[in-house]
């Protein structure tokens, strides 16, 4: 039996005149409109990885869909980055 070929992703340009940029969703690239998840923490600027938040504030790469957990610390209400801590309480 032989391996069956991989699929290959259709990838477009953008539709905007003169523009050489990927097309994403919309069929524009992120400079003519694409739409953008940015991390819903608030203050923070940057994309969102997995549950709606950026790495600094907990995404998980590994894990789709999984949500950020709190540090483990007592009263401590930021977000665990590893070992289930805050890098303020110990994660490196």
């Amino acid at each position: 039996m032989s391996p069956s070929p991989l699929k290959k992703r259709r990838v477009r340009p953008c539709h905007v005149d003169g523009c050489k940029k990927w097309a994403q969703k919309g069929n524009t690239c992120y400079t003519h409109g694409a739409p953008v998840r940015r991390c819903c923490v608030e203050g923070c600027h940057k994309y969102a990885q997995t549950g709606h938040v950026c790495i600094m504030h907990g995404a998980n790469k590994k894990k789709s869909g999984a949500k950020p957990k709190q540090c483990n610390y007592e009263g401590c209400t930021n977000l665990a980055q590893k070992g289930g801590v805050c890098i303020k309480h110990g994660a490196k």
